[in-house]
């Protein structure tokens, strides 16, 4: 199953907003795994966001998590 590491990972060579926030500093390994609560994908890179990157990177991430839930989705359709 894709996550949205690997996913942002794969975005850093576009010249877009999405390609600079995969590549803005703090953005690689950016979701703390860490805790003892079932893992909230989003939410840790929700913080991430929040914590290290640009004000205007959180717009961004919002609009790049929406294209990884569609590519996440659209793997469903096509299995290994």
């Amino acid at each position: 199953m894709m996550t949205f590491e690997e996913w942002l990972i794969a975005q850093e060579s576009r010249q877009d907003h999405v390609g600079d926030l995969a590549r803005a500093p703090g953005m690689q390994n950016g979701a703390d795994t860490v805790s003892k609560r079932k893992f909230d994908e989003h939410k840790s890179w929700a913080n991430a966001v929040i914590k290290t990157a640009k004000p205007s990177h959180i717009a961004v991430f919002n609009e790049a998590w929406q294209e990884f839930l569609l590519a996440k989705e659209a793997t469903k359709e096509f299995p290994d």
